[in-house]
């Protein structure tokens, strides 16, 4: 298990979170990444497993302010329903703090064996340069 782990630091980790130009803070390439590559990948998996809990729309509104504002910037409302980590908030990784663009370098895909989208890299990401994905096709 260690070593998995130290192979993991070695070489999937690809990201830090740190302020950013385009909105409050986002995710930048440590190191280039390469074309197609998920930036997120897990020790010992391709992505993290998660199991989530509806909470309807109504739930969500009884919530305190700030509270119900992270629901409604990290996931999206489907027929009155937010699928959230059962283990709460705290549970976001760091892609969550992906910023939206017209233009990503971030793309997804769903994976049969994944609760959550994988991610993968549209071109080469070099180091220093903001991850961004599009939350309109997200």
């Amino acid at each position: 298990m260690k070593k998995a782990l130290i192979n993991n630091l070695q070489n999937d980790v690809y990201c830090r979170i740190k302020p950013s130009k385009k909105h409050g803070v986002g995710v930048f390439a440590i190191k280039d990444i390469p074309k197609n590559t998920n930036p997120f990948k897990v020790t010992g998996k391709e992505c993290i497993i998660q199991r989530t809990l509806n909470i309807s729309s109504d739930e969500v509104n009884k919530l305190d302010k700030e509270v119900k504002k992270m629901i409604k910037d990290f996931y999206h409302e489907q027929d009155g329903q937010f699928g959230i980590p059962y283990k709460g908030l705290n549970a976001n990784d760091i892609s969550f703090y992906m910023n939206t663009t017209k233009k990503p370098n971030v793309g997804f895909k769903s994976l049969e064996n994944c609760s959550l989208v994988v991610f993968n890299t549209l071109k080469k990401i070099k180091k220093g340069e903001e991850l961004l994905i599009n939350y309109d096709t997200f």
